[in-house]
C-alpha cells in the first residue's frame, strides 16, 4: 500500500521538534518560548495518526496486536536496554541493575512509547468488539476522564504511564472520525492554515502570557489539573493537531528526507536522547567547549539528526529486525 506523504510530513516536523527541544534541555538545561508554545503539538499528533491508520471496517484485532508487539514493544525492549547503560554512564547517573529492571519492564524507559502502546492496545480491545464509532467513542471518553482523574489523585508513578495512554485515546478517536470524513473537511485547505495557525497562535501566547494555567501548568502531568486546565490543554492541542494537519497537507508529495524521517519517526525518537548524552560529555573532552550557551543548540541539533539519520539507514540496511521488520528477504 502506497504511504500518504502528509502524514510522513506531520510526524518529521513533530518529531524533529521533539528532538530540538531535547536538545536545548539536554545542551543548556532549559527550554525556550517557542518550544514552550509548541508543547501542545509535539507529541499528540503522533496519537490522531495512529487513530487515522486504523482501518475500521477491516479491524483484525490478532494482526493488529502481532504488529503493536512487533513494530512498538519489540523495539522499545531492544532500544531502551541497548542506550540504558552508555545514556546513564555518559550523564553521570547512578546505575543499578534493579533500577533498570524497573524502569525498562516497568514502562518508565519512554513515556512517549508506552502510553502510545496503553492507548493503541485499549482501542484495538474495544474494536474487538464493536465498530460503532458512538461505542468507541464514549469509550474513549470515559478512559480519558480515567486518565485525568489518576493523573490527579494518585500520587505514585504508574507503570507504562498507563494514565498518559488513557488521555492519548481523546486523539485516537479523532484521527478515526478525521479519516471518515476526511473529503468533506479538507475543502479550503489554505484558509484552513491560515484560520488555524492564527487561532493556535492566539490562544497559545493568551494562555502562556496572561493565564499561564492549561498547558503550562497541566503538562500532561505536572502540577495540580483544574477542570479549566484541561478543557485549555485540549483547546491547544486540538488546534495544534489542527495547524499541523491543515500545514503538511499543502506541502507538495515527493519531498524525501521529510518521507523519510517520517516512516523511521520512531528510531530517530529510541536514540536521540542516548545521543545527546554521549555526544554532551564527548565535546568537551575534545576542545568543543560551548556545549551549554544558547548558539550551539542549533548546530548540535544538526548533528544529532544527521548521525541518527546514518544509523536509521544502517539498522534498515542490516538489521531491520531492530525496528520490527522481521520479514525474510528474498533470494
Amino acid at each position: 500500500m502506497d504511504r500518504i506523504s502528509w502524514l510522513d510530513y506531520g510526524k518529521c516536523i513533530c518529531m524533529l521538534l521533539v528532538i530540538f527541544s531535547h536538545t536545548c534541555i539536554y545542551s543548556t538545561g532549559h527550554t525556550n518560548v517557542f518550544l514552550e508554545l509548541l508543547l501542545p503539538t509535539r507529541l499528540v499528533v503522533f496519537f490522531f495518526i495512529s487513530g487515522y491508520l486504523i482501518k475500521l471496517e477491516s479491524f483484525d484485532f490478532k494482526k493488529t496486536m502481532t504488529s503493536i508487539i512487533k513494530k512498538l514493544l519489540f523495539p522499545y525492549f531492544l532500544f531502551t536496554t541497548l542506550i540504558y547503560i552508555p545514556k546513564h554512564l555518559a550523564s553521570g547517573a547512578e546505575f543499578g541493575i534493579q533500577a533498570m529492571f524497573i524502569d525498562i519492564v516497568g514502562g518508565y524507559a519512554s513515556w512517549f512509547v508506552a502510553a502510545l502502546a496503553v492507548s493503541k492496545i485499549l482501542l484495538s480491545v474495544c474494536l474487538k468488539y464493536t465498530k460503532k464509532l458512538s461505542f468507541i467513542g464514549l469509550f474513549c471518553i470515559l478512559l480519558t476522564i480515567l486518565g485525568f482523574l489518576i493523573t490527579n489523585y494518585v500520587d505514585a508513578d504508574i507503570p507504562w504511564y498507563a494514565n498518559y495512554g488513557l488521555i492519548s485515546l481523546v486523539y485516537l478517536f479523532p484521527g478515526m472520525i478525521y479519516k471518515k470524513y476526511e473529503s468533506k473537511l479538507d475543502k479550503y485547505p489554505v484558509y484552513q492554515s491560515v484560520i488555524s495557525v492564527l487561532l493556535y497562535i492566539g490562544c497559545v501566547t493568551l494562555d502562556y502570557f496572561y493565564f499561564h494555567t492549561s498547558t503550562y501548568i497541566y503538562k500532561l502531568g505536572f502540577g495540580d489539573v483544574s477542570f479549566l486546565g484541561v478543557l485549555g490543554y485540549l483547546l491547544l492541542s486540538f488546534l495544534g493537531i489542527w495547524m499541523m494537519i491543515s500545514l503538511v497537507k499543502l506541502i507538495p508529495s515527493g519531498v524525501t528526507w521529510m518521507s523519510y524521517i517520517g516512516r523511521n519517526s520512531l528510531t530517530y525518537y529510541y536514540l536521540n536522547t542516548g545521543l545527546l548524552v554521549a555526544l554532551i560529555a564527548i565535546l568537551p573532552k575534545i576542545g568543543i567547549t560551548y556545549v551549554g550557551t544558547n548558539w550551539f543548540i542549533f548546530p548540535l541539533f544538526i548533528v544529532v539528526v544527521v548521525i541518527l539519520t546514518i544509523i536509521s539507514q544502517i539498522i534498515l540496511r542490516y538489521a531491520p529486525w531492530m525496528v520490527g521488520n522481521f520479514k525474510k528477504s528474498k533470494k
